[in-house]
């Protein structure tokens, strides 16, 4: 493994726990910022996983795009094609009126969606976890 992409990797990881443990402290109350953060978090652990095996250029945000990725290292990744959609739908209309067919994301999102989007996310992270502690 090359130092430089065990490195980067790390720094991606670091920031993914970090978005983690923020959407953590507020899901009781910031339902749309939570399901934001935690789809952050599974992206960055993935992008962290493809770094660590030398991908050249992760590019895009889309759990389902990044799952792919990871998809043609290790077929191991084939479940996590399910959470893409979810996750994904996190992405944009948890932030942008535009995204929503009426009202402003703060106001549609709520515990039940932070919830499902944390128990996502976390089982992404587990496994990006487990896949990089065999590699290094």
């Amino acid at each position: 493994m090359e130092n430089e992409n065990f490195k980067e990797c790390q720094r991606w990881k670091k920031q993914s726990d970090y978005d983690f443990e923020l959407a953590k402290s507020l899901i009781s109350k910031e339902f749309s910022i939570c399901c934001f953060l935690f789809q952050q978090a599974a992206e960055k652990s993935l992008i962290s996983y493809l770094i660590l095996k030398g991908t050249d250029k992760v590019w895009g945000s889309s759990i389902s795009d990044l799952s792919e990725d990871c998809l043609a290292i290790d077929p191991t990744f084939d479940f996590l094609k399910s959470y893409g959609p979810i996750l994904d739908k996190y992405l944009y209309s948890t932030r942008y009126p535009s995204f929503t067919i009426s009202g402003s994301p703060f106001e549609i999102f709520d515990k039940s969606d932070a919830e499902k989007a944390k128990e996502l996310s976390e089982e992404v992270i587990k496994f990006c976890d487990e896949k990089i502690k065999e590699i290094i």
